[in-house]
């Protein structure tokens, strides 16, 4: 079941504009997604893509082991 959770910090990955893939930071801190963040732009190549961490707004769901996934993001800052 998805429910949309406002403020959650998130990984996002964006290409020519448009964010392509996101990622649910476990703890919410934002100094774990800038480790994330840095571990992410020593393996791509920083030309193509953008890394950046921020509140987003979003649908989130949880499965059944506990991990909380997004599924959808409505508002972002990007």
């Amino acid at each position: 079941m998805s429910e949309l959770a406002v403020g959650i910090i998130a990984l996002c990955m964006i290409y020519k504009g448009g964010v392509i893939e996101h990622t649910y930071v476990k703890d919410q801190k934002m100094s774990t997604c800038l480790k994330m963040k840095r571990t992410v732009e020593r393996s791509v190549n920083p030309q193509n893509v953008r890394m950046a961490c921020g509140k987003i707004k979003a649908m989130v769901e949880t499965d059944e082991t506990g991990r909380k996934k997004i599924t959808k993001i409505i508002e972002d800052k990007y």
